[in-house]
């Protein structure tokens, strides 16, 4: 019975002496897992920290790009006042022709085309021939052709204006975006790209030193055919002397 218990007890200490190896295994894992987090851990906060490194735009390249901004804001009156200009010219040139063109018992004023077969009213809506016949309206009134180039030009024109003021706009936009001199270089480039690409041309135009851009419809030119040329000369200076309409 003495040494059954001795036999019992060493399986017991030998069994203790196991699970106590064990342990130590599972100990050692985890702590070795643990280090390997912890490095881990650091890795992403060292990427991290590198990558928030943000590198901050200085004195002199914000007051360089003030500059550029000033030379917009100039580029920018200059195109404003030019196209005025061609705006009221060229709604001088519609009012003459309106007072010189055909006009129906009901008010409407109408063209009739160069090959006599259409009559349009001054808002682009056809005329049938149960309304008016075309051979009612003499060949010396001003045509469809003529009134509607002048039509068409105002409206680029006016389209033109409104791209020139969202591109003041964005400028005033960019004065407010550095005027705490607080900007990283990648947005003050960034700033500067979109500017350039948002340019209207006929800003662009005006700015020293920048590259020409693909040519535009030249707004400045009045009608591109000799007949809408006479047809609009004729209008303006019979506009000082009304004629009847027949």
């Amino acid at each position: 019975m003495i040494e059954l218990g001795e036999h019992f007890a060493s399986d017991d200490r030998g069994g203790h002496s196991e699970w106590l190896r064990q342990q130590q295994w599972f100990i050692k894992a985890r702590q070795d897992n643990q280090r390997r987090d912890t490095v881990d851990d650091k890795a992403e906060q060292n990427a991290s920290a590198f990558a928030s490194v943000v590198v901050m735009a200085t004195t002199a390249q914000i007051e360089e790009f003030e500059i550029k901004l000033d030379s917009y804001d100039e580029a920018t009156v200059i195109a404003l006042m030019e196209n005025q200009d061609l705006l009221d010219a060229v709604s001088a040139r519609i009012d003459a022709l309106l007072a010189q063109t055909y006009v129906m018992d009901d008010g409407r004023r109408v063209f009739r085309t160069e090959d006599g077969t259409q009559v349009f009213d001054e808002l682009g809506g056809e005329i049938s021939a149960e309304e008016l016949n075309p051979d009612l309206i003499d060949p010396s009134y001003p045509t469809w052709e003529a009134f509607s180039a002048e039509v068409d030009q105002k409206q680029e024109l006016t389209q033109q204006r409104t791209e020139i003021l969202e591109f003041q706009e964005k400028v005033d936009a960019a004065r407010e975006q550095i005027a705490d001199g607080e900007i990283s270089e990648a947005d003050l480039e960034a700033l500067d790209a979109d500017l350039l690409d948002s340019m209207p041309l006929a800003v662009r135009d005006n700015v020293a030193g920048l590259e020409p851009a693909t040519p535009a419809p030249d707004l400045k030119a009045d009608a591109t055919t000799p007949t809408a040329m006479s047809q609009i000369q004729n209008a303006v200076v019979s506009a000082v002397v009304p004629t009847p309409n027949l």
